[in-house]
């Protein structure tokens, strides 16, 4: 076998693919967050407010910089609460579609809690999606209603039903931060139909330290589930902290369109990352191979084979460059890159 992921035409591009404004539950409005991403090097954005789509490109887009227009949207399982009049206002809520803050603002009056919730991305996809979807395709400003489970629920069912509702929409899909939304494997494991997990999330790392969430995706690959990884911000910019600038993907792209980015990332030509650069990963025959900026450690993760990971430390020359021999019988190989900070990048699996 020989692939080279990253042996295409094209230059890099540094994108944000999970971020908040005022739109939502974010604090900067979206001209303050285009100006931020921008002015450290980035080059697309995704403003994924919760529940609601925007379509901002006709006012922000600039030569150098575009936004991907999509939504986080959710899908809630809700504690039952003691009382029956707040039993009843929860009930009246579902039915008046209540929006996520009310949702919130209802179970921290009445001491119950949101157990579970599902956060899974649309984000507008390429030409043939939106075809495809026809007159379905979300517009500009359209609020989405989060389903509501009181009690229990089949969370794989509601992921999978969020994840289709999506895609009929125009969207492609992401799974977002497993381990906040307090799911469990069996809530997210055999959910089909999503491009990719997201592995880091630094607003949730910087809030309360739940933002690494491989163990979710690597179950998913163990399964077979064909689905990348990314990572990102999630970012509100509270002033409690500063939750930006800590986790992108770059694509390697012969240009800076909608069309391109998007191509490129359903094929899956980038990487996701919290610091380290990738420049090269491919697998030729036996070897897999990865080319870095200065790491630490690399990490080459296979599945299908007990015992057939590896990992490459760094010794006296700096660590630019890790081979990996394949032994037979590996199902996948993923790699990732832990710099001098303990940061890490991470590529998508080739499958063997």
């Amino acid at each position: 076998m020989k692939k080279d992921c990253f042996g295409g035409p094209g230059q890099w591009y540094k994108g944000n693919l999970h971020s908040h404004t005022t739109n939502s539950d974010g604090h900067l409005i979206p001209a303050q967050a285009v100006a931020l991403f921008r002015q450290y090097g980035y080059s697309f954005l995704c403003l994924s407010e919760h529940d609601y789509y925007t379509d901002l490109r006709a006012e922000l887009d600039r030569e150098d910089f575009i936004l991907l227009p999509g939504v986080e949207a959710s899908s809630w399982l809700v504690q039952p609460p003691k009382d029956p009049a707040a039993l009843q206002e929860l009930a009246s809520l579902k039915e008046k579609n209540a929006s996520m803050p009310e949702l919130v603002q209802f179970c921290c009056t009445h001491g119950t809690g949101l157990r579970k919730t599902h956060h899974i991305h649309g984000i507008l996809g390429n030409e043939a999606m939106q075809r495809a979807a026809g007159d379905n395709v979300l517009h500009h400003g359209e609020r989405l209603t989060p389903p509501v489970a009181v009690g229990d629920w089949d969370g794989l069912q509601a992921a999978q039903q969020l994840t289709d509702y999506l895609k009929s929409r125009g969207c492609f899909t992401t799974y977002n931060h497993p381990t906040w939304s307090r799911v469990e494997m069996a809530d997210v494991v055999g959910l089909q139909g999503v491009w990719a997990v997201e592995v880091y999330n630094y607003g949730t790392e910087v809030e309360c330290g739940e933002g690494c969430d491989t163990a979710f995706w690597n179950t998913m690959l163990q399964k077979g589930t064909q689905t990348g990884c990314f990572a990102s911000d999630d970012n509100h910019n509270p002033a409690k902290f500063f939750d930006a600038l800590g986790g992108w993907v770059c694509v390697k792209s012969e240009e800076l369109t909608h069309e391109a980015i998007v191509n490129h990332l359903l094929a899956g030509d980038y990487y996701a990352s919290a610091g380290p650069k990738i420049t090269a990963w491919g697998v030729d025959g036996d070897e897999v191979y990865l080319t870095c900026s200065p790491a630490a450690r690399i990490n080459f993760i296979v599945g299908g084979l007990v015992g057939g990971s590896e990992t490459i430390l760094q010794h006296e020359s700096p660590l630019i460059h890790g081979l990996h021999t394949l032994h037979g019988g590996e199902t996948w190989v993923r790699a990732e890159v832990v710099d001098h900070q303990g940061r890490r990048a991470w590529t998508n699996p080739i499958w063997l």
